[in-house]
């Protein structure tokens, strides 16, 4: 009877299925490569899930064993998944990094090279794939990494500015040990803290909204965006001049962005700065011309 059952790919996937769930990738790969084995030739549903989730528990194992530190063996379990899935800009990534953390750069600029064919806006790989042509004297690694900083604004901190003036002053040895304490940054946390406060201001709970913007900037300060949605949370609440404060910080951030621009300009006309007011009005038009709130509001004021 035991031998009939086990004989049965429905039970292996079965098996595998509940190991993978329990994030026991190792005995769910035997449990998958059975299906496989027992279905040679067959395209059943069935075998073709087997397939998919053989891959998915082969990245992530392999994910399991770099972050233990164990590379070597990650490198194979990546290398597994890409087999079956190679069109997986992640799996590149994750290859890539496996080297990289190796000193093992050429490989690695490879596998960053194949992640950003796949996905050219992926931020991250453009990051490690420009500070794996740097570690290899490439300078072209620059534009890699200005490109992973305009994807992505959680990397224009102070640390990458600093970086940057290192690097053209000469002081590589500084610039690259920031830049890789940059590509650290952990965009998955900022990324979630700030839908979380969006979220949260919007169903107006705006202290824990505004708690959930500020752990944002106590990873990333220098990201305009969660500067500007904490400064309407700011005005939302009638707090003006810290709203300003945060819109202001913004824009010194990025001086072209229009929405943090348009929100200094109606904190401004809570606050009864109206000269103010109309002054940022004006420079949204300058910074883009036609803006139709802009355009609205001065045609208010001039209809007045």
């Amino acid at each position: 009877m035991n031998q009939a059952f086990d004989s049965c790919p429905s039970d292996y996937y079965g098996r595998g299925i509940a190991l993978y769930d329990r994030g026991l990738y190792a005995e769910a790969i035997a449990e998958f490569q059975r299906v496989l084995e027992a279905s040679k030739g067959s395209t059943n549903p069935e075998t073709r899930l087997a397939s998919f989730y053989l891959g998915e528990a082969y990245a992530n194992l392999g994910l399991a064993q770099a972050r233990m530190n164990m590379y070597e063996r990650a490198e194979e379990s990546l290398r597994l998944a890409l087999m079956l899935h190679p069109e997986y800009a992640d799996l590149h990534f994750h290859l890539g990094v496996v080297y990289y953390r190796q000193g093992r750069y050429s490989q690695a600029e490879h596998e960053f090279v194949k992640a950003t064919q796949i996905n050219p806006s992926y931020a991250r790989a453009l990051m490690y794939l420009g500070l794996s042509r740097l570690f290899l004297g490439n300078e072209s690694g620059l534009d890699d990494i200005s490109k992973a900083a305009m994807l992505e604004p959680v990397y224009r901190d102070e640390r990458y500015h600093t970086a940057i003036e290192s690097y053209h002053s000469g002081d590589w040895p500084q610039a690259l040990r920031l830049l890789e304490s940059v590509a650290e940054t952990d965009l998955d946390e900022v990324g979630y803290l700030l839908e979380k406060g969006k979220m949260l201001m919007n169903k107006e709970i705006y202290d824990e909204a505004s708690q959930a913007f500020l752990e944002a900037l106590s990873i990333c300060p220098r990201y305009a965006d969660i500067r500007n949605n904490l400064g309407l949370c700011y005005l939302r609440q009638g707090m003006t001049d810290m709203a300003i404060a945060q819109f202001l910080k913004a824009l010194e951030i990025n001086p072209r962005f229009v929405g943090a621009r348009l929100n200094l300009a109606l904190a401004y006309e809570a606050a009864g700065a109206h000269d103010k007011y109309i002054e940022e009005l004006n420079r949204i038009l300058q910074i883009e011309p036609g803006n139709p709130e802009a355009e609205r509001r001065l045609s208010q004021i001039a209809g007045a």
